[in-house]
């Protein structure tokens, strides 16, 4: 529904300093994402091939293809947020003024700040409390643990892309940002 909004409206304020980097470090980490799933793929390919062809499939591979997916999709979550392109629907609110889908805007960044930030430490809890009882994956015994851990960083990229967001739609609201 973006096309609803004119240019002006749908324009993102330049980034500069600190929400420059944060841009370029969730850019990089979805990229990150893609590979993994990219290796995830090639993984696959070569455990179908192997099983139909030499009776030979990669052991594990539904383990791996299962942690890897969860931590690469994890991956794109911040990027979403930092660019604002989570799903919304805007037809409901295109006869409000720009302001007013401001605040509307800047309460759900706040909510998903919220949320998110609870839920990067409960994860990182839930982490340590894996690695306390040593729980593994059944075939390959890979500590349950660390992909747990390898999805913080995200959660933590999605935090502060969510609070980024929040004051870029909280100063369009206050009439601060254009």
């Amino acid at each position: 529904m973006n096309e609803l909004l004119s240019a002006a409206e749908s324009a993102a304020p330049p980034r500069r300093g600190a929400a420059a980097l944060l841009s370029a470090i969730t850019t990089g980490w979805a990229l990150a994402g893609a590979l993994v799933f990219c290796l995830l793929v090639a993984m696959s390919l070569v455990s179908i091939v192997g099983r139909k062809l030499f009776s030979a499939p990669v052991v594990g591979d539904i383990e791996l293809l299962m942690m890897g997916c969860a931590v690469a999709s994890a991956a794109f979550l911040p990027l979403c947020e930092m660019e604002d392109n989570h799903v919304r629907v805007d037809a409901l609110t295109s006869w409000m003024s720009v302001r007013g889908r401001a605040v509307l805007d800047a309460i759900s960044h706040a909510l998903l700040f919220l949320a998110s930030a609870l839920i990067t430490w409960r994860t990182g809890l839930y982490a340590l409390e894996m690695q306390e009882n040593t729980e593994v994956s059944t075939l390959l015994l890979v500590p349950l643990w660390i992909p747990v851990l390898l999805i913080v960083p995200s959660l933590l990229l999605l935090t502060l892309a969510a609070l980024y967001r929040m004051t870029v739609s909280a100063g369009v609201a206050l009439g601060v940002r254009p």
